[in-house]
């Protein structure tokens, strides 16, 4: 590639293939680096719980193989149970934070090198998400081609590859497209392999690039180009809107449970009303969740797939009654209720049949006000563009008034927010109610995860057993060389 013309992926692999460390803004730097922790720690939790043994069974220990390898089953155990990072668009960690460790042990990358692959990778892979974001075809956790390009930028930065290199991996890599099957997504284990396999097909794009196989680079654009075949409305404008200005990564959001985001809100609900009082449940009526359209559909999506203890784990972490039931009842909800004597207990799921998701309006104009996950692609579509979505359109009147109320798109993500509240009310054979609400789930992006979220990931990283050492270093991670970075993400796995 002599030059940088017009082709999106051209402009963003020649963003991305120049950008160093000192590019970075400290604060966005911060936060990618409590992104490897976090990630970390949901790979430690994930092969402790028995899908996750099954995956290494299957896959290998991480950093026992090459590289490959490892990038490989780290993406299935960061995703298998639902307690990845999100942002504006999509869940990067499990191609942009786990093949970046991968290959940054193979190449010695220090830690300020494996920040910066973390973060080139975080935002070309989270741009094309959000240039496809619109549409029937909208997915979140299960939008696999968002690895395709996290992948390669990953392992592209951390290789040092000429642009050219670049290109032809990332048009290789979106010739053939991975398309999850909703069902067996949520009605197998099919979901660990979501962004693995995606991952793996992205690493042989790009061992066929270096051996001078070459791709389309003009792959995502036109009417049959990647992007209008993913999405109803295609957003090519959205995936280079601000490069190197406006930085995705400042968008990122932590989970405090193993869940999907759309339900942090509530379950931190039903935490406060536990810390009140644990719950009986003979005592209970109904158990009330309200909240936006986003937690609404999730478990209409979810329910026809519950099956007691035999629910598979994709739909345990998409659903709100066995969740809400085990921290109500216990007090909190960690990846060990996801199997086991948890998970057999009658009583869990006889409480979690009174367990009641509800749509609030108020909830959902909140949720869509915000930068995460809708609101700014609202506002990057403009209303002309925004209306032909179905789920948009369908609101009539109020569709209008509530993209006109958005404004337009943001310069800048430094105030990105994630607003998705939630209320929990239960109700009591005495008439009494307990009743929490939020508007936003700690972990969530906004002002107080912008000064917390460090707090956050060691609390996730320690919860999950790891290291008080390797936490030490991976909190100064862009101060550690080659050798002290390998020794730190190998460190967190021990």
């Amino acid at each position: 590639m002599d030059s940088v013309d017009g082709r999106l992926i051209h402009q963003l692999v020649s963003w991305a293939a120049g950008l160093r460390y000192d590019d970075i803004p400290a604060h966005t730097a911060a936060l990618a680096r409590s992104q490897i922790i976090s990630d970390l720690a949901a790979v430690r939790a994930a092969r402790a719980h028995p899908l996750g043994r099954k995956i290494v069974t299957a896959f290998g220990e991480p950093f026992r193989g090459d590289a490959r390898q490892t990038a490989h089953v780290l993406a299935a155990l960061s995703m298998c149970l639902e307690y990845d990072e999100v942002a504006y668009s999509g869940h990067p960690s499990a191609s942009c934070v786990n093949v970046a460790l991968a290959y940054a042990a193979q190449e010695r990358l220090d830690g300020r090198q494996l920040i910066t692959a973390v973060v080139a990778a975080n935002e070309c892979a989270t741009r094309f998400q959000a240039g496809m974001l619109l549409g029937s075809f909208f997915r979140g956790q299960s939008a696999t081609y968002t690895h395709l390009i996290g992948t390669v930028v990953a392992r592209s930065h951390a290789q040092q590859h000429p642009a050219g290199i670049w290109a032809d991996a990332a048009g290789l890599a979106f010739g053939i497209l991975p398309t999850p099957v909703e069902e067996t997504f949520l009605n197998s284990d099919a979901k660990s392999l979501v962004a693995a396999t995606p991952v793996r097909m992205a690493l042989d794009a790009c061992d066929a690039a270096v051996a001078g196989l070459t791709g389309a680079h003009d792959v995502l654009e036109g009417a049959e180009g990647v992007l209008a075949r993913l999405s109803d409305v295609p957003m090519p404008d959205a995936v280079v809107a601000g490069l190197g200005r406006r930085w995705h990564t400042d968008t990122l959001s932590f989970k405090r449970y193993p869940a999907s985001a759309y339900l942090q809100a509530a379950f931190e609900c039903a935490e406060r009303i536990a810390a009140r009082a644990l719950i009986d449940l003979d005592d209970v009526t109904a158990v009330l969740v309200d909240g936006s359209i986003l937690t609404f559909l999730l478990q209409h999506k979810v329910a026809p797939f519950l099956a007691g203890p035999d629910t598979p784990v994709a739909a345990l972490t998409f659903s709100a009654g066995y969740p809400i039931a085990t921290i109500l009842l216990t007090g909190s909800l960690t990846t060990a209720d996801l199997a086991g004597e948890g998970l057999a207990d009658p009583v869990r799921w006889a409480l979690a049949d009174k367990v009641e998701v509800r749509h609030d309006k108020d909830l959902t104009r909140r949720m869509v006000a915000a930068t995460v996950p809708l609101g700014e692609a609202l506002r990057q579509a403009g209303p002309s563009r925004a209306m032909q979505v179905p789920a948009i359109a369908a609101f009539g009147a109020e569709a209008d008034e509530l993209l006109a109320a958005l404004g337009p798109p943001s310069e800048s993500f430094v105030d990105a927010t994630m607003a998705i509240g939630a209320r929990v009310e239960v109700v009591l054979r005495d008439g009494s109610r307990l009743v929490e609400e939020l508007g936003q789930a700690t972990g969530m992006a906004g002002p107080s995860t912008r000064d917390g979220h460090r707090m956050l990931a060691a609390a996730k990283f320690t919860a999950s057993g790891g290291p008080a050492d390797a936490l030490d270093d991976l909190s100064r991670l862009d101060e550690l060389d080659a050798d002290a970075t390998a020794a730190a993400v190998k460190g967190a796995l021990a």
